[in-house]
């Protein structure tokens, strides 16, 4: 597998394209405002077939794109009314929202569910906090993490639809529950390992004080 990642729009959020040079076929993490055409770049370079768009959550830097690229969707159900142009959200401006399309074709991913594109597993966790569908996503050696989990700190939760003491769960739960030597693929910043974000993310460590 090969993965090349980039930042795009505003916020400059990550983007994953994520390609299997045997078969030939990719996927997409978080496409936001302009990724598509980069994505598109990187398909051509490649000589790759996209597959699928993977959200980790339903917040418009993440998801602006994703119509974009006319292929299915996979969102946790409980951001998917995100994904409408129509949605307020405080950045829409930003983003053109009124020009957003929907997806024509959406599929859930569900807590605890194996899910496979381009012939990558991932394993699905739902991870509420940030947003009401957030979720990680847990491959082999990495976990593309959203907004849940960065380099040293944690999605919001002062937003529309967030909660702190949802939050405070998923840090305890699912996070903390993260194999240490998995790679953090986070939906803004530099990558990190699990390990590095147990022993030193002040967050992390806080809502597990007990644990440690």
């Amino acid at each position: 597998m090969q993965i090349a990642g980039f930042a795009a729009g505003p916020y400059q959020t990550n983007c994953y394209v994520v390609l299997n040079e045997g078969t030939g076929e990719a996927f997409v993490v978080d496409p936001g405002l302009g990724a598509a055409a980069q994505v598109r770049e990187i398909l051509g370079a490649q000589g790759a077939r996209l597959t699928a768009v993977v959200l980790t959550h339903g917040h418009i830097d993440h998801v602006r794109d994703a119509a974009e690229l006319g292929v299915p969707v996979y969102i946790h159900e409980a951001d998917e009314f995100m994904l409408d142009g129509g949605v307020p959200q405080a950045s829409g401006p930003l983003f053109n929202a009124a020009s957003m399309a929907t997806p024509a074709e959406i599929h859930h991913l569900d807590d605890g569910i194996a899910v496979a594109f381009a012939g990558m597993e991932l394993q699905v966790r739902h991870a509420p906090g940030h947003s009401p569908g957030s979720v990680l996503l847990i491959g082999e050696e990495l976990v593309f993490s959203g907004d849940v989990l960065f380099r040293g700190s944690i999605g919001r939760t002062d937003l529309p639809y967030a909660d702190p003491a949802e939050m405070h769960e998923t840090l305890r739960g699912p996070v903390w529950e993260l194999d240490d030597a998995l790679a953090v693929l986070p939906g803004h910043g530099s990558t990190s390992v699990v390990k590095h974000e147990r022993a030193t993310n002040p967050f992390l460590r806080e809502a597990n004080v007990d644990r440690l």
